[in-house]
């Protein structure tokens, strides 16, 4: 989905109301991005519900597929049918609902990066008008039932760590970055026991792929 968004403050008051349809998982032409959090949390939640899932890379093969973004390597949801919907759609409602990607959970609003001492700048998206003009919630209370402390945590270092991997990533050239994309996407979103705490693995993973990245470097040179 393309995202076209316009900053709001907490305290923004915004009439809107989910309604349950289901017409933000449709129709998903430019499908959304799943994180290693939304990956790990899946795989969690499939797991417990009785699904045959070892680790993240059973949800990435089964429900994502790959694709690049300015020479970074992403995972997006696959979708399904004619209206192309978000492949958890199932019998019109959200069959991973607990476990729903970030980007589903803070729907119509998003995060950036933060300036001036703030860790994040809230944006109210604006690509679709359904549910606008009924309800009313503010921003700073939707984030509070929304983006709990894990989420803000991971979105901290992500935002710390992503500039220094995208510029390790970038300094590969196009001969190194085919040859190190498995090592870099593997970093990025495998190699994590869901049976352990999520950000400290996270923050491994990124110290390794920095390294490796570094490595490939010197190996080019």
């Amino acid at each position: 989905m393309n995202m076209e968004a316009k900053p709001v403050s907490s305290n923004a008051r915004i009439a809107f109301r989910c309604e349950k349809c289901a017409a933000c998982c449709q129709n998903l032409a430019d499908p959304f991005m799943l994180d290693a959090l939304d990956a790990y949390r899946l795989a969690k939640h499939l797991r417990e519900h009785g699904e045959c899932i070892e680790g993240t890379d059973d949800v990435l093969s089964r429900y994502a597929e790959p694709a690049l973004v300015e020479c970074y390597p992403i995972f997006r949801v696959k979708t399904a049918g004619k209206d192309a919907a978000c492949i958890f759609l199932k019998d019109g409602k959200c069959s991973v609902y607990g476990a729903r990607p970030q980007v589903c959970r803070l729907y119509p609003f998003t995060v950036a990066p933060g300036s001036k001492g703030r860790d994040f700048q809230y944006l109210l998206c604006t690509e679709r008008d359904h549910h606008f003009g009924r309800g009313s919630v503010t921003v700073k209370d939707w984030m509070s039932e929304n983006f709990p402390k894990e989420a803000r945590e991971f979105s901290r270092a992500q935002n710390e760590w992503f500039p220094r991997i995208a510029r390790g990533i970038h300094a590969l050239g196009d001969t190194g970055r085919k040859r190190a994309l498995f090592r870099i996407l593997y970093y990025l979103y495998y190699g994590y026991d869901l049976d352990k705490p999520f950000l400290p693995q996270y923050e491994a993973n990124m110290e390794e792929l920095e390294k490796a990245l570094s490595e490939e470097r010197s190996r080019g040179n």
